[in-house]
């Protein structure tokens, strides 16, 4: 995952730009003039600097880079001293991209125009190679793009997610070596301004996807530039509406705050077949509660239903207080209460929420409709009494041989377990992406991204089901004392 050594978004976007200012003025692979005797060849420090940067994009596998940073060097300066060497370096990043046709362009070049270099025999041996590949019909590989942080306390964080992508590419290359994807990684850094570059510069470089970034921040601002340069990019853990919301190309894996509480109403009204609801949310300082709310609102208007009544409490404390604020004979008006409960003293308010429904008498005339944060309520019992059914985006079954398989290969690769769920979903993402990256169909990745069928994954499952936001969870239900899954 480390990149060379040079930085910044404005260098390689110079080079780009005096690339093609190169190709406009003097089309064609031909120089203007012969080679003068070695001794007259200068040494032009520009060049020179820049030969070293495309070298060391080159050693690190960044070969369309490499291949756009030699050609400048070759054909953007009157002869010089890395003239040959950077038309041979050249030939060689297109052969490792598997452009066999231009390679040997640039070798014929290299020994009509050069005749005399020392280069001209390793040039005569690489388009011998590229007569055998075309011979063979190698296939070139699609470019996959990962954006992740590697700055202080993002770095294991990156690493998980970003070992779960690299396990899902090599048993996809593994499994179809026909249709290769190699991956192409960025430093973001938790700067927007940084992922916004990275996405521009991997976006010249010919890749047709992104994962990534990892934060709402960072996601919000690469959705920007990926959509300007046309490049699909699936943000796996951005939960922030503005992500994807009005974008053709951009995508988020984890369902946003919004669709969380549309979901819960959806699956409620037609697997459920409840027919009215009140909603008791909290007023907390990101807003989530309320969103979350918002969403189920909306789509239980849509889906047809009543919403009996429509609360939003102020405080935390407000929750073991609840008859304070809906009478009894009110919560009981709906045949079920959604309430989403956030933060990091979740289990306090969920305890508090059912310690109110008792102390009221409630216990087994409502259900309650929950979110994620319900799996942690701390009395099971009680919750049964109230048949709590709450939705969440990540579940893993512990047996599942799949999920053993990663974890074994995991261990191979980073000495480590895979612990908590970010490389199960970098490989989750990643599964569900690499079919759609590698058809040949003409429809457009972004198109078929949308239309792709729902994806069970090793802890997530993925379902676009049309529009950009993934809408497919897992649904749970406490059921005497014990959690139990429906779908």
């Amino acid at each position: 995952m480390r990149r060379f050594a040079m930085q910044g978004l404005m260098r390689t976007l110079l080079f780009m730009a005096v690339w093609y200012a190169c190709l406009a003025a003097a089309p064609g692979l031909a120089f203007a003039q012969d080679a003068p005797p070695v001794a007259d060849v200068p040494e032009i420090e520009d060049a020179e600097r820049m030969f070293e940067d495309a070298l060391e994009a080159f050693e690190q596998g960044e070969y369309a880079l490499a291949g756009r940073l030699f050609g400048v060097v070759r054909s953007a300066y009157d002869l010089h001293r890395k003239t040959t060497a950077a038309l041979l370096m050249e030939a060689k990043a297109l052969y490792r991209e598997g452009r066999f046709e231009e390679v040997m362009e640039h070798a014929d070049l290299l020994e009509s125009e050069f005749p005399s270099s020392g280069y001209v025999d390793a040039a005569r041996r690489l388009r011998e190679m590229a007569e055998e590949g075309l011979e063979r019909d190698i296939p070139l590989p699609r470019d996959l793009g990962i954006l992740l942080p590697l700055d202080g306390n993002d770095a294991p964080l990156s690493q998980a997610l970003f070992t779960g992508v690299r396990i899902a590419v090599d048993e996809h290359n593994a499994q179809h070596p026909d249709r290769p994807v190699r991956m192409i990684f960025r430093n973001t850094g938790v700067d927007s301004v940084r992922a916004t570059g990275a996405v521009e510069e991997i976006a010249l470089l010919g890749v047709q996807a992104i994962i990534g970034p990892l934060y709402s921040s960072e996601a919000v601002a690469s959705a920007g530039a990926a959509e300007r340069a046309g490049v699909v990019l699936v943000a796996p853990l951005a939960t922030d509406e503005r992500v994807s919301g009005g974008k053709r190309y951009v995508f988020q894996a984890n369902p946003t705050i919004v669709m969380r509480g549309r979901l819960m109403a959806r699956f409620a009204a037609r697997s459920l077949r409840l027919d009215d609801f009140g909603v008791i949310a909290e007023r907390d300082r990101d807003g989530i509660s309320e969103r979350m709310a918002q969403g189920f609102l909306e789509e239980a208007v849509l889906e047809g239903r009543t919403v009996r009544y429509d609360t939003l409490l102020a405080s935390q404390t407000a929750w073991s207080r609840l008859s304070e604020t809906l009478p009894r004979d009110t919560i009981l008006s709906a045949s079920a209460v959604y309430m989403p409960i956030v933060s990091g003293e979740s289990v306090a308010r969920i305890d508090a929420a059912m310690g109110s429904f008792e102390s009221m008498g409630l216990g087994e005339r409502i259900r309650v409709l929950g979110n994620g944060d319900w799996r942690l309520a701390p009395n099971t019992m009680r919750a049964s009494r109230y048949a709590t059914t709450y939705a969440d985006d990540f579940y893993v079954d512990g047996d599942d041989p799949a999920l053993q398989a990663f974890a074994a290969r995991y261990r191979e690769l980073s000495d480590a377990e895979p612990e908590g769920r970010l490389a199960i979903t970098g490989y989750d993402v990643a599964r569900f992406l690499l079919p759609l990256l590698v058809d040949d169909s003409e429809e457009a990745l972004a198109d078929r991204v949308r239309a792709a069928p729902l994806r069970e994954g090793l802890g997530t499952r993925i379902d676009f089901e049309g529009g950009n936001v993934n809408a497919a969870m897992f649904w749970f239900r406490y059921q005497d004392g014990m959690v139990r899954r429906l779908r």
